[in-house]
């Protein structure tokens, strides 16, 4: 699946839309994005992906840059402009999910690294670490419709009220666990049209006397007075866990942060190109079901 899904890059790339060149570039952003997920999908670093003898024999035709120009452009408005007409390409699911989910995933580093853009936060089980953490909207087919990295010490509910500032929630059930159980949190999903729905920490306790958000009391009166439903939730919420186990277990996907990624630049567009290969992975199985 590997090398198929690095000719349909390389299909997208120079065959579908054809090569893009920035101002005054000798080579195209298509070439530099062809080799960064080809490091990508290999698990490699740029210097492993950048010489020919490690390319498939297919490729070896291909001009490209300079390493240190090749560097620089990874760093480029026109390279992520060419890696967002790539994801855009590829239609998020089926159709239009009405129910989506919210959670967290911690991508740590080593306790003595260097990385001085990484920090300390939980991990859970009592369990405190280095690193990173994605932050993600995923919907019922698997795709992760938005996600960022940040630092692993910044709280969820205040990641994920950026993030669902930026989303259309007309009509849309959010589910997510008791990190997320914050009234500011309900505001802003109730001001996108849809509603959050996420457990207390510690359920059957007192309100106080501060004003709390309506859809938060919704939430609380159904999922700690209706019999069964918090075991519901758990298991509808299940999908974000296994669209994460999927993430993470194909043979390209993402795992422990290689030494080689590091810095909060170099993380979000590892992550980035991990999810639009997921996607692409998706797409793939989708199109082979259609045509069995």
């Amino acid at each position: 699946m590997d090398g198929e899904l690095l000719r349909v890059v390389y299909h997208k790339l120079f065959r579908q839309n054809g090569p893009s060149f920035p101002r005054r570039c000798m080579y195209s952003d298509s070439i530099v994005v062809l080799l960064y997920l080809f490091s990508v999908l290999s698990q490699r670093s740029m210097c492993w992906a950048y010489e020919k003898r490690n390319w498939p024999l297919w490729m070896r035709h291909l001009q490209r840059p300079s390493y240190s120009q090749l560097m620089r452009r990874l760093r480029s408005s026109s390279f992520q402009k060419c890696m967002a007409r790539l994801r855009d390409a590829i239609p998020p699911g089926p159709g239009p999910s009405l129910e989506k989910y919210l959670d967290g995933k911690p991508l740590v580093v080593g306790a003595h690294s260097k990385d001085k853009e990484a920090r300390r936060g939980y991990v859970g089980r009592d369990t405190w670490a280095r690193g990173y953490k994605l932050h993600a909207v995923v919907n019922a087919a698997g795709f992760v419709e938005n996600a960022t990295v940040t630092p692993l010490n910044e709280g969820e509910a205040t990641v994920a009220k950026g993030l669902l500032e930026q989303m259309n929630l007309q009509g849309v059930t959010l589910l997510a666990d008791a990190n997320y159980d914050s009234n500011s949190l309900y505001e802003t999903v109730a001001n996108r049209g849809g509603r959050l729905l996420a457990p207390r920490r510690k359920p059957g306790r007192g309100l106080g006397k501060r004003t709390h958000h309506v859809h938060r009391l919704e939430a609380i009166a159904q999922l700690e007075k209706v019999p069964g439903a918090m075991d519901q939730h758990k298991a509808d919420r299940n999908r974000i866990e296994q669209a994460f186990a999927h993430l993470t277990n194909v043979s390209f996907g993402l795992a422990p942060l290689p030494n080689f990624v590091r810095g909060l630049t170099r993380v979000t567009r590892w992550v980035e190109a991990k999810i639009y290969l997921f996607h692409l992975y998706l797409d793939r199985i989708r199109i082979r079901k259609e045509a069995a």
